[in-house]
């Protein structure tokens, strides 16, 4: 977990995500007329690297990364389902963790709960510092990780467009695994950090 100075980049780092596009055909082969069916044409299967334009935007969210607000106008258009969207990104997410985000940081988990809401689970993988318990996490890590999150045009998008976010750091020991602390983030959260 590194935290950066700069408020126009994201503290959590950089990563490549790999999430695979499922979405359902059109029509079945066997509806399709006689001619396709039996064509030797190969079917379009998305490439590993694509994603739903909602799944990008969290990626976004959770590695700090500007995708260009590419799932809004999928939220827009599902305004009225928003639950059902981000729960699909998150799947989609899902699918290709755990991802390493920095050479401390893992997302290891995307959830979305219902009211449009995001969490994100992250494992400290290689931290170095003293150890951490909630209470210096909150003192020492929440607020500069709240500035640098709020910092990223998608997290500020997503959060105009009514969805907040929890990023919770967790460390793994030998007999399970332990909660570090928890970075809320929101409309009026973010107001208040970047100021």
């Amino acid at each position: 977990m590194r935290i950066r100075q700069t408020p126009l980049s994201a503290s959590l780092g950089t990563a490549a995500f790999a999430v695979v596009l499922l979405l359902p055909l059109p029509q079945t082969a066997k509806a399709a007329p006689a001619q396709l069916r039996n064509a030797s044409v190969p079917l379009l299967v998305p490439a590993a690297d694509e994603a739903d334009p909602v799944a990008r935007m969290l990626k976004g969210a959770a590695t700090g990364q500007n995708t260009g607000a590419a799932g809004v106008p999928e939220l827009l258009r599902n305004a009225t389902r928003p639950d059902n969207v981000l729960a699909r990104a998150c799947r989609q997410l899902n699918d290709a963790l755990p991802i390493e985000i920095d050479g401390e940081t893992r997302l290891r988990r995307c959830q979305s709960v219902p009211g449009k809401h995001v969490l994100f689970q992250l494992e400290l993988t290689n931290y170095r510092g003293p150890m951490l318990d909630l209470a210096s996490f909150e003192v020492n890590y929440a607020a500069p990780l709240q500035r640098n999150i709020c910092a990223n045009r998608d997290v500020e998008i997503l959060t105009k467009l009514g969805v907040s976010m929890l990023f919770r750091y967790m460390t793994r020991k030998d007999r399970g695994e332990r909660r570090i602390g928890d970075v809320y983030i929101n409309g009026p959260i973010c107001s208040a950090a970047l100021r």
